[in-house]
Parts: C-alpha cells; sequence; structure tokens
C-alpha cells in the first residue's frame, strides 16, 4: 500500500513526532522514507535592506546548516532500523516545494506534523499542513 513516505521537517516538536509515526508505518509496510526540509525563501526581502542587518550569505548558510542538522539528527534516529531512509534538503516556499516533491517523487504518503496556529492567525495565514493537506497528490497523515 505504501511504499514511499515524504516526511517534511522543520525542527518542530509536531515534526518529530510525525517522523516517528512515519517510521512505523514505513516499517509495517516496507516503505521508504525521505525526511524533507525546505528552507525559506527571501524573495520578500531586497539585497539593500538585508545588508543593513545582516550579511544575506551567512544567513543562507545558517539556514542550510540548521536544515542538514534537523535531517542528519532524524537520519541518525532511526539508524539501527532495517528501513531505507532518504534525506532531501530544498529551498523555496514549504507548502510549495512538499506539494512538489510528493508529485515528482510519486509518493504514497506523507506525514508532517501540525502547527498550533491559533484559530485566528491560521484562518488568515493558512498553515504548511492545511495546504498540503488540499493540494497534495497522495492521503496526508497530519500528526500533532
Amino acid at each position: 500500500m505504501y511504499k514511499k513516505i515524504l516526511v517534511p521537517l522543520d525542527g518542530s516538536p509536531p515534526a518529530t513526532s510525525a517522523a516517528k509515526h512515519a517510521i512505523q508505518i514505513a516499517a509495517k509496510f516496507d516503505a521508504e522514507v525521505t525526511f524533507f526540509h525546505v528552507c525559506p525563501n527571501f524573495n520578500f526581502i531586497n539585497e539593500f535592506s538585508i545588508h543593513a542587518a545582516i550579511d544575506y550569505t551567512q544567513l543562507k548558510e545558517d539556514f542550510t546548516l540548521q536544515g542538514e542538522r534537523i535531517l542528519a539528527n532524524a537520519v541518525l534516529e532511526y539508524a539501527d532500523t532495517d528501513l531505507t531512509i532518504h534525506k532531501k534538503l530544498m529551498w523555496g516556499y514549504p507548502s510549495e516545494e512538499i506539494i512538489r516533491e510528493s508529485k515528482d517523487g510519486e509518493y504514497d504518503l506523507i506525514v508532517t506534523g501540525s502547527r498550533g496556529l491559533s484559530a485566528i492567525r491560521g484562518y488568515l495565514m493558512g498553515s504548511v499542513s492545511n495546504r498540503v493537506t488540499k493540494h497534495a497528490p497522495c492521503p496526508v497523515l497530519v500528526v500533532r
């Protein structure tokens, strides 16, 4: 039933819980798991404004290192399993990249953490898990 499971990770407790659930599901179905991290796009920041406060290149390196650390820790956490676990890091808008990866990679399931947004904030902004649930080409399990 499930042969390829995509697990978006952002370092939050709900994402960590989602990874645990995904590993349990993968073990039952002998599925591959891909831990996936999306570093946020900086298209909203113009080059001149960011130089006033911080070095753009350093900020990008910091986000990349943080993403790589999140993925490495997740892989290490489940290194003792017999599962095939991949990791992938992308830059972009998280919901868009998760949906794109799920289509391009032909995943059977996405297991993602929920975010504890307030009702008003969630309504105004929407959440990554909400957008993924609405637009993904495969089933989505949202874990608290």
